[in-house]
Formats: structure tokens, sequence, C-alpha cells
């Protein structure tokens, strides 16, 4: 009779160990599982990607306005606007053509004063730059002093390689 047990267990275990594998229902629901874990595995890449590139975007902006607002400084502080061959250098066309219509004389020169205040004597002889800041569209908006009486100018900056073009004055 522990024969006969021996034997009977051993004959319904016989197909467990030789079994063929999972069942169709079990392989279909780890396709499933494998599935929605790669497709989760792409979205987080993805996401990780869009978060990277608008940060490194963001980083791009704030290095330009800083350039930018290193470039008008120097521009106004220096008195570079006041050098024609600067400002044929650094604006386009269009903004030297405003320049030339808003000089008053007939010597064919630049109305480099579009850069300033319009004051024709101030309370002092400070000049400078007090702030630039971004208004969005390539305009930043450049706040100076100008023989001591205030005043600000919105300028469109466009990449010139390197540097920089001023391609619109207000």
């Amino acid at each position: 009779m522990k024969k006969l047990i021996i034997f009977a267990a051993a004959i319904v275990a016989l197909p467990l160990t030789f079994s063929c594998g999972p069942s169709k229902a079990e392989l279909a629901e780890k396709a499933r599982q494998d599935s929605i874990r790669v497709a989760d595995s792409i979205k987080q890449a993805e996401e990780k990607a869009a978060a990277e590139a608008k940060a490194k975007a963001e980083a791009d902006s704030i290095a330009r306005d800083k350039k930018v607002a290193d470039f008008l400084t120097d521009m106004y502080n220096s008195h570079k606007y006041e050098n024609h061959q600067w400002l044929k250098a650094h604006c386009t066309q269009k903004v030297i053509s405003k320049l030339q219509r808003d000089y008053d004389y007939d010597d064919g020169g630049l109305a480099t004063w579009d850069f300033r205040s319009g004051a024709q004597d101030g309370p002092t002889n400070a000049h400078n730059i007090t702030e630039v800041k971004t208004v969005g569209e390539g305009w930043y908006q450049y706040s100076f002093v100008d023989m001591g009486v205030n005043g600000s100018h919105k300028v469109l900056i466009i990449d010139d390689g390197d540097s920089f073009k001023i391609d619109g004055l207000k």
C-alpha cells in the first residue's frame, strides 16, 4: 500500500514536473506588464529630456540677457553710440536709416541723441546705465542717467555672430 501511494503521488507530480510553462493568460499578463513598464520608462525619459531642454533654454536666455545688458551698458557708459563707425557696425540698416531721418542738420550725420534723454543740460555730469531689462520678443529697455536726467529707451537686439546688433530703437 505504501508503494501504491508513492506511485500515485509520482503519477500526479509527473505532469507538474514536465509542464509546458506558463499559460497563455499568464504570458499575456506578463506581456501587458512589460509593455506598461516600457511605456512608463519612455514617458519618464521624455519628461526628463523635456525638463532638461527647458532648463537649458532658460539658462541660455539668462546668459543672453546678461550679455545684452553688458553690451548696452558698454555702449552707453562708454559713449560708443556717439561713434558713427561703431553704430554702423552694431546697428542694422533700419536703425541707421532712422538715425539719419532723425538728424536735424544737412551734413548727413546720425541722430546719436536718440540713445540719450534729449536733455541739453542737466544738474550733474552723471552718465550711466541704471538698469537693463528684457521686455520680450528681443526687446530690452535700458534706463539711464544722462547729465543727471533720468531716461529710458527700448531697443530690439538681434544676434550677430558672437555679438549683437540693434535692430530697433524706441
